[in-house]
């Protein structure tokens, strides 16, 4: 009898961690969303806690990390039933014997899964923590391709949709307004820009506006100083910008904005 209830206990171990290793798989398989607030949703956005793709992916490793220490524990205890299950089916009498081999060979598919459960999200902590580190342009890829610099500056951009906008503000952690955003951005590139937008404009080289290229900063809001406000062209008719008190880090329309606010020109920034 006592055979009898630890060969059921550890088939309901097998069962449980099945189970278990079948919602995990299901959850690694969907890749985490880092949602962009719209413009038509800004209103009120103040209200709710906003933070940057940089703290959402920091919050996805930390998730991760669980998951890899749960994972882990799964295959330990899997390895074991299967080796107390293996040892048994030696003394098992023959009527047992078929169900203690079984019970062996489910506790070993287990473990063999939780293995592989692990190696992926050892894989996606990686991969996560590969993104939150600093983009470091090379030397070659910028004296082969002049635009690439506007390209890194795009993908560290984008980086911080859905931090709030802060006055003077020129810190993720804190928030941006619209210069801080873009001084802050190319800041990590190595391009040092004012806090002030009609200063970038002064600072940068002007383009014609057909001629834009990713990483271009396009100002509006004619001012008799300079332009009054500056976001960072992305592509497809598209930038990025810090908009306005109760507003995120999000994207627009070029158009839309040049129209609403009126356009001023375009600059590229260099290193």
């Amino acid at each position: 009898m006592p055979m009898q209830v630890t060969v059921l206990r550890l088939l309901v171990l097998a069962v449980l961690a099945a189970s278990a290793l079948a919602f995990t798989s299901y959850a690694l398989a969907r890749p985490p969303v880092f949602a962009v607030v719209p413009s038509q949703a800004v209103a009120g956005a103040s209200t709710q806690p906003q933070t940057s793709l940089t703290a959402a992916v920091s919050r996805q490793i930390a998730a991760d990390r669980r998951s890899l220490g749960r994972v882990l524990r799964s295959e330990q205890q899997n390895a074991a039933a299967a080796h107390l299950a293996a040892a048994r089916t030696s003394t098992a009498k023959a009527n047992d014997l078929l169900a203690s081999e079984d019970l062996a060979g489910r506790a070993q598919q287990a473990a063999a899964a939780d293995a592989a459960h692990a190696v992926r999200l050892r894989q996606s902590i990686a991969a996560l923590e590969k993104a939150l580190q600093p983009v470091v342009v090379p030397a070659a890829a910028l004296a082969s391709a002049p635009n690439a610099l506007g390209a890194y500056a795009v993908a560290i951009a984008e980086r911080y949709l859905g931090v709030r906008y802060v006055w003077g503000g020129g810190l993720p952690e804190s928030g941006f307004d619209c210069s801080g955003f873009v001084k802050y951005v190319y800041g990590q590139l190595g391009v040092q820009l004012p806090h002030y937008a009609a200063s970038q404009w002064d600072e940068t080289t002007h383009v014609d506006p057909s001629q834009l290229e990713p990483g271009d900063l396009v100002f509006f809001e004619p001012k008799s100083d300079g332009p009054g406000h500056v976001g960072m062209y992305v592509g497809n008719g598209t930038f990025i910008e810090a908009p306005h008190t109760g507003a995120v880090v999000q994207f627009q329309n070029l158009a839309f904005e040049a129209a609403t606010m009126g356009f001023v020109g375009a600059g590229r920034p260099s290193a």
